[in-house]
């Protein structure tokens, strides 16, 4: 049954392209409200999409926030049933000018194919169902049970499925749960993590007198508020990489002697990723490799500062506040709710006299670890490197995906992170793209875990 499933993937690989470029047009950018029409727009298209390829009980699950597209398939007896996760909103696309084409209108260049969603996720979760459509056309039916969700706030906190499946775990009961928004680890080695880490993300104001001030007038007089969020933002991090919040690292999960040696034998090409970047060099917490800070250690970036005048020419003021948004990833064991008050309470211990200092906590996620000694992750794994020819590693991720850890937190089965883009994809960046080889072979791996997950109990 398998070669007759992938005849049919290389016999439509032209429509399958077709496809993912149509969900690719719509702008599903969640995080800007004035794109909220686009955003559910895309949910329809997918609901529709699930219903085309063979899928059974396709809905909208209303949440407090954007819908989650729902669809099964749960006729495989005796066989386990896999959760699917991908999401359907994208980053916002600025800025616009450094994009070499549209960021909405997807093009190929070069084997890849260029637009915002192109990896981050769409092209990622469709490769899920271009296989589940491949089985049912051709065999009638799929090798195991299948449940998939897509959601449409991943890229703004996933506040409204955070709530939902907990209150529905039993809705979601599964075996084990897939999820395709990862990269390999570089062009040749195709990977599967086994940690995220998790996130929390602050904005900081901080405000002195009631108006911009004649910095002539009154200079000397008062404190800068622009300088006081510079001195505040400064004591954040030492010279060395180092978070200098109070027993920020207590929690921190170490790297173990193995994981240690196992990151240090996969060769990391430093030269040639400060190239891609444009820095000189890299530049990693001291005593830690950058691979081994970007995996293993929670890391703290100062994401937008500003304040005062900016425009053309000179403007001679003491501006009358000032702000900066501040992300910080956590590594397994941290708790976000812990390192937001830890956070909070520092900055205000920083703020000098003659301002106020007030700090807003957007969001929060949990870091997910992954037992990597498990059926499914090595069913799955040997499968992907059957679709992609190529030998499978696996590696931390320094990226966050905050509704995994809540579905390991209910649902508490296995999970199964496969990455199908490349570190220099550009996800949140102009020119977004996934190489097409990538795609195929994605959706080649996925029909042929489907029939390796089969067997595994």
């Amino acid at each position: 049954m398998q070669n007759s499933v992938l005849e049919y993937i290389e016999k439509n690989r032209e429509r399958h392209l077709e496809e993912l470029k149509n969900i690719i047009k719509i702008p599903s950018i969640s995080t800007q409200p004035d794109k909220k029409p686009a955003v559910l727009k895309a949910a329809d298209f997918e609901l529709a999409h699930f219903k085309a390829v063979g899928l059974e009980n396709c809905q909208l699950l209303k949440t407090t926030g954007n819908p989650l597209v729902y669809g099964d398939w749960l006729h495989a007896a005796d066989k386990p049933t896999i959760l699917i996760y991908g999401h359907y909103d994208v980053q916002p696309p600025d800025p616009l000018d450094q994009w070499k084409s549209p960021p909405f209108e997807p093009t190929i260049r070069d084997g890849n194919l260029y637009a915002r969603g192109a990896t981050d996720d769409k092209g990622q979760y469709s490769t899920f169902l271009f296989a589940i459509e491949a089985w049912l056309k051709t065999a009638g039916k799929l090798p195991i049970n299948i449940k998939i969700v897509l959601e449409g706030e991943e890229e703004c906190g996933s506040t409204g499925i955070a709530k939902y499946v907990p209150e529905h775990a039993d809705f979601f009961k599964c075996d084990a749960m897939m999820v395709a928004d990862m990269p390999w680890l570089d062009e040749n080695r195709p990977a599967i993590s086994y940690s995220l880490k998790g996130l929390v993300y602050f904005e900081i104001a901080v405000k002195g007198s009631s108006h911009d001030l004649h910095s002539g007038l009154y200079g000397g007089m008062v404190t800068n508020p622009l300088q006081a969020l510079s001195q505040i933002l400064a004591k954040l991090k030492d010279n060395n990489g180092k978070i200098l919040i109070p027993n920020f690292y207590d929690d921190v999960l170490p790297m173990t002697a193995d994981e240690k040696k196992e990151i240090a034998g996969l060769d990391f090409d430093e030269k040639t990723t400060a190239k891609y970047l444009g820095v000189k060099e890299l530049f990693s917490e001291k005593d830690f490799s950058p691979l081994e800070a970007n995996w293993t250690r929670p890391t703290l970036d100062i994401c937008g500062m500003w304040g005062g005048y900016t425009g053309v020419g000179s403007k001679t003021i003491i501006p009358a506040e000032a702000h900066a948004k501040v992300s910080i990833r956590l590594v397994p064991n941290q708790d976000p709710q812990k390192v937001q008050k830890s956070f909070g309470d520092y900055v205000r211990s920083l703020c000098p006299p003659g301002v106020s200092v007030a700090v807003d906590n957007h969001s929060g996620g949990w870091p997910v670890h992954i037992e990597r000694d498990n059926a499914f992750l090595k069913a799955a794994a040997s499968a992907y490197e059957k679709g992609f020819g190529k030998k499978l590693v696996f590696k931390r991720e320094g990226a966050s995906i905050p509704v995994v850890a809540t579905f390991k937190s209910v649902l508490k089965v296995p999970m199964i992170l496969v990455g199908l883009g490349l570190p220099d994809d550009g996800y949140h960046s102009p020119n977004e793209k996934i190489n097409l080889s990538h795609f195929y072979g994605g959706i080649k791996g996925a029909a042929l875990a489907f029939e390796a997950l089969a067997e595994t109990k």
